[in-house]
């Protein structure tokens, strides 16, 4: 999970959220599952779908995000990397 604690507030330098694995732990696969979770101010949190994020590439984990939107990255196993938003 990134943040590890508490919530990135989506910023105007993006429309999207944008993660790029260096490495996947997990068997050797050259791929990260990677889904988004919200939690808006008001009404319940939800999470968008697992996208497969291919090793050493950006790729989208959420499009469309309006700024100030709070939110929290999953990885569905143990990765490193960088996220853009």
């Amino acid at each position: 999970m990134w943040p590890t604690s508490g919530y990135a507030y989506a910023t105007s330098n993006c429309n999207d959220i944008n993660v790029k694995p260096s490495i996947a732990a997990g068997g050797g696969f050259n791929f990260v599952p990677v889904r988004t979770c919200f939690y808006p101010t008001s009404g319940s949190s939800y999470c968008n779908a697992y996208r497969d994020i291919t090793v050493g590439t950006w790729g989208l984990a959420a499009t469309d995000v309006k700024d100030g939107t709070r939110f929290i990255v999953q990885f569905q196993f143990s990765t490193k990397g960088s996220i853009a938003y």
